[in-house]
């Protein structure tokens, strides 16, 4: 006969097994379902904390390690990432909800003060600073410094050898 330790052990590990089938079933379309997650049908916007610092954008966490939505939304190209991350870091720090000051965004950009070059201090796809929206990318992914799509704009297409790169669409 089972002791209620066994059965309490089986339950979490049954419950463990049902939520992770379940993410999997629902992570395509997890932002329909959650206000959180890749979203395939925004035209290639990147909506995390800085979009929505800039733009306006709902955040939804995209470009996170949870929700990294490479190659959909989230771009990075090593050699235009650390000006990236200063040039998101700035808006979010002078802009919220799309409203804020241009000329303080600018002044931060020119001369970047000390909490942004260490919020850049580390430059990678994970940062969520450096990433760019793939829409604003011309930038094909060729090798894995750059993790992002085709871009629809770029009329030749070279499938990256990033971790997410899957290959070119449509070529």
């Amino acid at each position: 006969m089972a002791s209620a330790e066994e059965f309490i052990w089986f339950e979490v590990v049954f419950a463990l097994v049902v939520a992770l089938v379940l993410f999997f079933i629902f992570y395509q379309n997890f932002s329909s379902i959650f206000p959180v997650g890749c979203d395939s049908n925004n035209g290639g916007l990147l909506y995390n904390q800085f979009t929505q610092a800039r733009y306006g954008y709902p955040n939804k966490l995209e470009g996170t390690p949870l929700f990294r939505c490479y190659l959909t939304n989230a771009c990075y190209d090593q050699a235009t990432a650390n000006q990236t991350c200063i040039t998101n870091w700035c808006y979010y720090l002078n802009y919220v909800n799309g409203v804020g000051n241009q000329q303080a965004v600018q002044s931060c950009i020119a001369n970047p003060p000390a909490k942004v070059l260490q919020n850049c201090a580390v430059i990678s796809p994970s940062n969520t600073a450096a990433l760019m929206s793939c829409s604003q990318s011309t930038i094909v992914a060729d090798n894995s410094t750059n993790i992002e799509d085709c871009n629809l704009n770029v009329p030749t297409c070279i499938q990256g050898d990033a971790p997410w790169c899957p290959p070119c669409v449509g070529q």
